[in-house]
């Protein structure tokens, strides 16, 4: 029986829970906030993804003088050899495939969307779904991005140091930080005149409209950064793993933050963060136990299926808000107002 790396299964945990609690955010801010049925969640994952792949690949070969692309075993063989050789490089790379994975995946979010926003919000659900779909049948075909073997030997950002525990330690604390400041910055917007304004969108769009509130450029702002921030979350998978392939971007991926939102609760950043750690935990936990049991008939990833899909209709059926409930918005005017009339 093989021991069970507890300090390992923490890590890994910890980025997991880290990059799918930002998923499961920008999620729940068009869906459960906005009302906007984004069935294309992953195409946006996969973009930033790709871009942290591609241009820390190719930009690093360019550099060092290396002709071999990154898809090959040439290539990767000299991103292994001169990764730790410039820090400042690598942590460099990193923070440029941030800025254009947020500014990228929410363009393209933004420019996919807006047209079919004033046909209805079915149509938006069919484009974005199809989106994904198309977009990962062509990355299997594209060859710069390695075609259907995608790119391995992504340099880390911190390769440079000898301890890989340590190493992938310092991914963690730098993953969960980020979702940290985007998790302050979600809760600032909605919790504003901006949120009562994407619910009185989600609510009902023709009174919205009939209050003068441009509602397709409300729905196209929310989902730039939406869009967004899943792009950034593509990037942290991206230098997480090391390597990128279009078969990490199915439709399920999608779906299965669907289930996080749905089991935490809608229009709640905490519900989205709740949600996220109860099925990271299943799916890190499933991986790390399963050899142990040596089980050949079932694999992980029915069981992991089998064990979401019960959890889903469990709350359906006796929370159907979810396990963190909806709450009001909370904005300063209404903050100044409930306590005046809780002083008189």
């Amino acid at each position: 029986m093989i021991p069970i790396d507890i300090v390992g299964f923490l890590i890994s945990w910890g980025t997991f829970l880290g990059i799918y609690s930002i998923l499961s955010i920008s999620l729940n801010l068009e869906v459960g906030y906005t009302g906007i049925a984004n069935f294309g969640k992953v195409a946006f994952y996969a973009v930033g993804a790709y871009i942290a792949a591609t241009l820390t690949t190719y930009v690093m070969l360019w550099i060092y003088g290396v002709t071999a692309p990154p898809y090959t075993t040439e290539g990767i063989i000299a991103l292994g050899n001169i990764g730790p050789k410039n820090p400042a490089l690598d942590v460099g790379l990193f923070m440029l495939s941030l800025i254009l994975g947020f500014v990228v995946g929410g363009l393209v979010g933004y420019l996919l969307t807006y047209p079919t926003l004033r046909v209805g919000p079915a149509f938006v659900g069919i484009v974005l779904l199809s989106f994904g779909e198309l977009l990962r049948i062509f990355l299997q075909n594209f060859e710069p991005a390695g075609g259907s073997k995608g790119i391995s030997g992504i340099p880390h950002p911190f390769i440079w140091i000898p301890d890989p525990r340590i190493r992938s330690g310092l991914y963690t604390v730098m993953v969960l930080a980020i979702l940290a400041v985007i998790y302050v910055y979600a809760e600032k917007a909605l919790n504003s005149p901006f949120g009562r304004l994407l619910k009185a969108v989600r609510d009902d769009e023709v009174a919205a409209l009939c209050l003068g509130k441009h509602v397709p450029r409300t729905k196209a702002t929310v989902l730039f950064i939406g869009s967004g921030f899943a792009g950034i979350a593509g990037v942290l998978m991206a230098y997480y793993l090391s390597s990128v392939n279009p078969n990490m971007f199915v439709t399920t991926v999608t779906f299965n933050i669907w289930g996080m939102v749905i089991l935490g609760g809608m229009a709640n950043n905490k519900g989205a963060i709740v949600g996220a750690a109860i099925l990271t935990f299943v799916d890190r936990a499933l991986t790390f136990v399963t050899p142990n049991l040596q089980i050949t008939v079932i694999t992980p990833d029915y069981i992991r299926w089998m064990i979401v899909g019960l959890l889903i209709v469990l709350v359906l059926m006796f929370l159907p808000q979810g396990l963190v409930p909806e709450k009001p918005v909370k904005t300063p005017a209404l903050k100044a107002v409930e306590e005046e009339g809780g002083g008189e």
